[in-house]
């Protein structure tokens, strides 16, 4: 059983990251015609429940793998052991996606579309350079990265659905929590490297003190020199293994308790002592550090509106469109985009109200025009994949990021510890109910 820490859907990808993920072409044959009819070129290695994973996807994968851990500078000592982590992330997303179905959780277009805006941003294109450009490096590429994307979407909500939200918090533990913590070490955030050697259920004595001795045996290696992320990768029994055991930056207070108190005191670059839980013997390294102070930050009320169009460019934006845009004065003239545009069918601006949006959480070409535009005013248009999009701001405010409720966030903190905790049980459960064979 692999581990896996629950972490939160990233908010960009690089365009790299994106081709290797979305990469999922079969070998091809360079025997003669003849010979190609007399070989196998795809097999089942694996039947998941009612489902199947094909070697040509886990080839995919393995490359995708191979690629993002050589970007790390962590070799590959052991194909075969990599090939077996692989698959098993495979076969964990595949449950999860079946779960998700079956619960009847959905993504919303819109939510993949947010997703990809921020990956275009990152890499300074608009969405439809993006699109071309996917298309470009690999056959119906942009339709793949959606699917990606809307996959990772969908196991985060099964998640939330079935872990955060089952982290019960009751008013004593956030009363002493508040006891315990003024809130400001949250500021404080770490990011931890993890090796996992896994204890199956009902472990014998003798299964348990194996564990324990190849858990010793590492920690012996990593304090002697050895890479720790290296060794993450061809021990560690965890999801995270694959990316050499890091678990990201974490909140201290988000920090699993058995964690928490054998990494206190450590400095960057140190390793805890082998620390034991449920799931198995665990050994976490403190990658790095960071103090991320609150502060006062100002928040700008978007509102937007699409008008539809197949050829939407920036570089020639139609001019009554644009003299639509500089003409809004106030809200109930945005409203009244809707009738001057009755044709456009309501689900396109359903959610036209953006909320509240900070500065770093917009996309960074519309930043500095977004925070030089005065209240009341629209934004020139802006070409979208649907067509022309109108920002308009109706209001800014400042607030104070300490003077957040410090109860909520006491339960947000408790809850997200408690369901790290609960995530490496849910992960063996949902595999022990399954029906998996492996045909390597």
């Amino acid at each position: 059983m692999k581990k896996n820490k629950i972490s939160f859907f990233p908010s960009s990808l690089s365009l790299k990251t994106l081709f290797l993920s979305a990469f999922t072409s079969l070998a091809i044959l360079s025997a003669t015609p003849t010979l190609a009819t007399e070989i196998l070129i795809d097999r089942i290695v694996a039947v998941v429940n009612d489902r199947v994973i094909l070697k040509s996807e886990l080839t995919a994968q393995m490359f995708t793998k191979s690629q993002e851990l050589a970007a790390q500078n962590i070799p590959i000592e052991d194909t075969d052991a990599l090939q077996s982590k692989v698959l098993d992330s495979m076969i964990l997303e595949t449950l999860q996606l079946e779960r998700a179905e079956n619960l009847g959780l959905q993504v919303e277009d819109q939510e993949v579309n947010e997703q990809l805006q921020k990956i275009a941003t990152q890499n300074r294109l608009t969405l439809m350079d993006l699109r071309n450009q996917l298309n470009i490096e690999m056959p119906n590429g942009f339709q793949k990265v959606r699917e990606k994307i809307k996959n990772k979407i969908l196991i985060q909500k099964l998640r939330e659905a079935e872990v955060i939200s089952r982290a019960h918090v009751t008013e004593s533990e956030i009363k002493h929590y508040l006891q315990r913590e003024n809130l400001e070490t949250s500021n404080i955030e770490i990011r931890l490297g993890h090796i996992l050697i896994e204890l199956p259920d009902s472990a014998t004595p003798d299964q348990r003190n194996a564990a324990l001795a190849k858990a010793q045996a590492l920690l012996k290696r990593i304090k002697s020199g050895e890479d720790f992320s290296q060794l993450a990768v061809r021990h560690s029994n965890g999801s995270k293994a694959l990316n050499g055991g890091d678990l990201g930056w974490l909140k201290q207070a988000e920090i699993p308790t058995f964690f928490a108190e054998a990494i206190s005191g450590l400095k960057t670059s140190d390793v805890s002592k082998v620390i034991q839980s449920p799931s198995g013997f665990h050994i976490i390294k403190v990658i790095d550090q960071q103090d991320n102070a609150l502060q006062l930050i100002k928040e700008y009320h978007l509102h937007r509106f699409i008008i539809l169009s197949d050829n939407a460019d920036q570089q020639n934006i139609p001019t009554h469109i644009m003299e639509l845009a500089s003409a809004l004065k106030n809200q109930e003239d945005f409203n009244g985009l809707t009738t001057e545009f009755p044709d456009i069918p309501a689900e396109v601006n359903a959610d036209s109200d953006l909320g509240w949006k900070s500065i770093d959480t917009l996309p960074s070409p519309i930043r500095t025009a977004v925070a030089n535009l005065e209240k009341n005013r629209a934004l020139p248009p802006i070409a979208t994949e649907k067509g022309w999009m109108i920002l308009f701001l109706q209001d800014t405010r400042t607030i104070d990021q300490k003077a957040v409720d410090k109860t909520q966030q006491a339960m947000q903190v408790i809850r997200m510890r408690k369901a790290n905790e609960m995530f490496d049980l849910w992960l063996r459960r949902i595999k022990d109910e399954a029906f998996i064979k492996i045909r390597l």
